[in-house]
């Protein structure tokens, strides 16, 4: 052989092209719950992977699925349902005890896990990354918290009333906020000393009812309806930097509100919702869902549509629609949740839909594949499993 032939052979400049297009090849070949899988083994197969997300991401959110402590044994799978094409899957063997935890939150493919013993921990369903994240009693400011299993008989266990989870895919940054009553506690990626940093923004409201997570932004409903918005973006505490008045219903208001929920949602362009939400179980299966916006000329709010997007109630937030525009997607239990009974229960049925908001009706139920299971399942959540790009349905 020649100089001139060996030296081309040897020449292996292309070859880390050539191995990005035998990983892409291999990855636009596997399932999507495998893609999640193989694109985390190495640098070389996330980057390949990058190019595949537009045909591997979700164009429809999923569902999952938690067991419920009525098995006998400690349980550490899952499922997962994708309405769009009707694939399920069964999600084993992660090392965690699903059966006797929460999931107070999602972002992405990562969920936020509350132990039985009052323990949070971030996990992933694909790849089984699992992140311990600081113990109730590690406060800045000396709070001390009583765990559940250490004093359920006199009521003062622990109950934490809302949770959220922002999770930078890329850059594995990640943000839990939590609340018991008017305290807030919250955790970063990073922070000194591995504590959670406590902070009482709301001193005279009674309580909170629920909150969202978006772009360093914590939007919070209080009890009285009215929103308050504060930034994390910052190096220190989180700073107030908007309050919504509260929604009161105009004269004439037609509908009893009385046993409604209240949720709070933010639109694609940054507009705050409030939604009210009366759900009513089995057999009865009636559902009602009103949507207001400030209305910035009145200083009121006024009933919406949502037009080409969709809200997912679930993660509080509105993504752009292709097919169910206009339409809500929730859960049942999402009203009821932990109440110690299975969604296979008939005070559980027809629990996971999508309603219409125009037609006033619920135009998908998800019920066969909860009645079918051998498995009893105790909580079902709408989420979407994506990695980056633009949200779709």
């Amino acid at each position: 052989m020649s100089d001139s032939e060996e030296k081309k052979c040897n020449d292996d400049s292309k070859q880390p092209v050539l191995i990005l297009d035998l990983l892409r090849s291999i990855l636009e070949r596997l399932s999507f719950v495998d893609f999640h899988r193989g694109r985390c083994i190495s640098l070389e197969w996330y980057s390949a992977s990058e190019s595949c997300l537009a045909v591997k991401n979700p164009t429809s959110p999923w569902i999952i699925l938690f067991p419920s402590e009525n098995v006998e044994s400690k349980n550490d799978s899952c499922k997962l349902y994708n309405p769009r094409d009707h694939s399920s899957y069964i999600v084993r063997d992660l090392g965690f005890d699903l059966a006797r935890s929460r999931c107070l939150g999602s972002s992405g493919s990562w969920f936020l896990m509350l132990d039985h013993r009052t323990d949070f921990h971030i996990l992933n369903l694909f790849t089984r990354v699992r992140i311990p994240l600081p113990p109730l009693e590690s406060t800045g400011d000396g709070n001390v918290f009583k765990r559940v299993y250490e004093n359920v008989s006199d009521g003062s266990c622990i109950k934490i009333d809302n949770a959220v989870l922002w999770v930078d895919e890329k850059r594995r940054d990640y943000l839990v906020v939590w609340n018991i009553s008017r305290l807030f506690g919250y955790h970063k990626k990073g922070d000194e000393n591995n504590s959670w940093k406590v902070f009482k923004p709301l001193e005279n409201e009674r309580c909170i009812i629920d909150m969202v997570f978006k772009e360093n932004k914590l939007y919070v409903l209080s009890v009285t309806r009215k929103v308050t918005v504060y930034d994390f973006s910052g190096g220190d505490s989180p700073v107030k930097c908007a309050t919504f008045p509260s929604l009161r219903f105009r004269n004439g208001y037609s509908y009893n509100t009385q046993g409604c929920h209240y949720k709070v949602a933010v639109t694609l362009s940054g507009e705050v919702l409030i939604i009210v939400a009366k759900v009513e179980p089995y057999p009865r299966v009636e559902c009602f869902f009103a949507v207001y916006k400030m209305d910035h000329n009145s200083s009121g709010y006024e009933r919406i549509s949502l037009g080409g997007e969709a809200l997912l109630l679930d993660l509080g937030i509105t993504v752009e629609a292709k097919y169910m525009k206009n339409c809500i997607y929730f859960s049942n239990d999402q009203f009821h949740r932990y109440n110690g009974k299975s969604l296979c229960d008939d005070s559980n049925k027809n629990g996971i839909c999508v309603y219409h908001i125009r037609s006033r009706y619920v135009v998908q139920v998800f019920e066969h594949f909860t009645a079918s299971s051998t498995i009893p399942f105790k909580d079902a959540r709408w989420f979407f499993p994506i990695f980056g790009g633009k949200w779709l349905l």
